[in-house]
């Protein structure tokens, strides 16, 4: 049983209102040592105006998962005596006022492992998971958030949020709890344990330890992945080496979370003295971006430092990466250059399918294939359609690339809509529900002012994500295009072409998972 679902023994139920004299600061000090981690999540809880506080302690007898922890850590530690666990839940309503469904803002699991002989025990979050406190109207753009189920003594209650935790540095480290958050956006489960995640790794704490400096290695993650199913795409860079980047990093990392999947990203750090093996390493999942509508990097790009681009990747408009960090808390924005190449060191990104190339080279075929559309057809008499196509031969498309499954992308056609509400015929959204295979990459085609400012498109052609690039390249990438006033489904190595009334520009694909919106970037 999770911690999610146990049943907790209700301790307190506090109002947290400023107007209450309630202190974070001053709570978390005298109740949890001055927990910095916990003080972050309780800010995020303030930013979004919660009242009050409920406060249940859960022990083994409650929660079969943390007997298993806690038998784990008395196998590394002997002098392991007891563990004390509250669960805090937030919510926006006053004490002993029932809470309505949306008052609940997201709970912490505060974990406090005792030592015999030890004079202060070990404090952790062992989980959490909380509402962000910026979304799609601040620009914050998170695709591989879930809907969790929480059973506490005032109810059950649903909360949307990508799963958090920290590391206890003996029978789980950093690398396990970053894939314990990635895992839980990829696993229809949303969980795995420590204990399932260690035996697939080999570790049982007696032959193999680790915790106290002593990490898991990328062999041990790959095992992991591969023995729960879950497909990835790897990239390193280590100097020592003499292996380096094809592209920069940043793009590829771009790549998947666009594709509405987490990536665990692992980096040295600066060490004046490092030993024979080099620099200590840290991971963290990234699980999102944020967006600058007014960032000047897209023109000064191509304009001074850019060379003969012949396009804007829509990467250009990102500003920071949302990741979680176990040592300072969840839902930090890492700026988009804040990590040196020559610090970073592996990516693992989790992906849906595995493909035979990525999204950089998806992004670059799309773009070959709207200059084929454009000189065929180089203008049609239509506003938007002859619009497309001078940004197209001016180099100024923008380009947006993801890999995604045939129903979201059924269901995006279904619900766009032109700015004189004209949408596509039911018929052709027929024949891309026939044709169609599960899962494609999408290059979808804009326009600088359209894509910062309205969240707009031109169309999008979609690629096969099971073929190898043929060289040179031809049409068997090729599934379909649509643009204004034209849609092309392939069909047996024929691509006829099938017009439209909808010839307007309408919205980016919108993903979606679990019925949760990620946003629309």
């Amino acid at each position: 049983m999770s911690f999610r679902e146990a049943t907790g023994r209700r301790l307190d139920w506090i109002n947290t209102g400023i107007d209450q004299g309630f202190s974070n600061f001053l709570f978390v000090d005298q109740h949890y040592r001055s927990n910095p981690v916990l003080r972050r999540i309780f800010s995020l809880a303030r930013k979004q105006n919660f009242l009050s506080l409920l406060i249940e302690e859960i022990t083994e007898a409650d929660c079969a998962l943390l007997a298993e922890e806690n038998a784990a850590i008395r196998l590394r530690k002997p002098n392991f005596a007891n563990a004390v666990v509250h669960r805090l839940s937030f919510f926006r309503c006053v004490k002993d006022q029932p809470p309505a469904p949306t008052d609940f803002l997201g709970y912490v699991i505060f974990k406090s492992d005792y030592f015999t002989g030890e004079p202060k025990p070990k404090d952790y979050i062992f989980e959490s998971v909380v509402l962000p406190s910026r979304g799609v109207d601040q620009n914050n753009f998170i695709h591989c958030s879930k809907i969790y189920q929480v059973k506490t003594t005032l109810g059950t209650f649903a909360i949307t949020g990508v799963l958090y935790a920290q590391q206890n540095d003996l029978t789980f480290v950093c690398a396990h709890v970053s894939l314990r958050s990635a895992l839980a956006c990829m696993l229809p489960a949303a969980d795995v344990s420590y204990a399932r995640l260690n035996a697939l790794a080999g570790i049982d704490h007696q032959n193999r330890k680790i915790g106290e400096s002593r990490g898991i290695l990328p062999q041990d993650i790959e095992n992991i992945l591969n023995n729960l199913g879950v497909n990835f795409e790897k990239i390193v860079h280590e100097p020592r080496q003499q292996l380096d980047l094809p592209t920069e990093f940043q793009r590829d990392l771009y790549g998947f979370i666009e594709s509405g999947c987490p990536a665990l990203v692992g980096f040295e750090l600066d060490e004046p003295t490092p030993g024979p093996d080099g620099s200590p390493r840290h991971v963290i999942p990234v699980i999102g971006h944020t967006f600058n509508d007014d960032t000047w990097v897209p023109d000064a790009q191509r304009s001074y430092f850019g060379g003969k681009l012949s396009y804007f990747p829509s990467e250009s408009w990102l500003s920071s990466y949302v990741v979680h960090d176990d040592n300072f808390g969840p839902y930090y924005c890492m700026p988009r250059h804040f990590l040196k190449k020559d610090n970073f060191r592996i990516i693992y990104g989790l992906k849906t399918q595995v493909t035979p190339f990525n999204a950089v080279e998806a992004e670059a075929i799309g773009f070959d294939f709207f200059g084929a559309i454009v000189k065929r057809f180089p203008r049609l008499g239509q506003d938007w359609y002859d619009r497309f196509a001078v940004f197209q031969r001016c180099g100024l498309l923008v380009l947006r690339t993801a890999l995604i499954r045939k129903a979201d992308y059924i269901a995006h056609l279904q619900s766009l809509r032109s700015r004189d509400y004209v949408g596509l015929e039911p018929a052709l959204v027929q024949k891309f529900q026939n044709h169609l295979p599960e899962t494609f990459w999408m290059v979808e085609a804009s326009a600088p002012e359209l894509f910062a400012s309205s969240r707009r498109k031109f169309g999008e052609i979609l690629l096969s994500a099971q073929l190898p690039v043929p060289k040179p390249l031809n049409l068997s990438l090729l599934l379909a295009a649509r643009v204004p006033g034209l849609v092309m489904i392939q069909q047996q190595n024929n691509v006829p072409i099938d017009q439209t009334q909808l010839q307007g520009h309408t919205g980016l694909f919108n993903l979606q998972r679990d019925g949760v919106p990620t946003g629309t970037v």
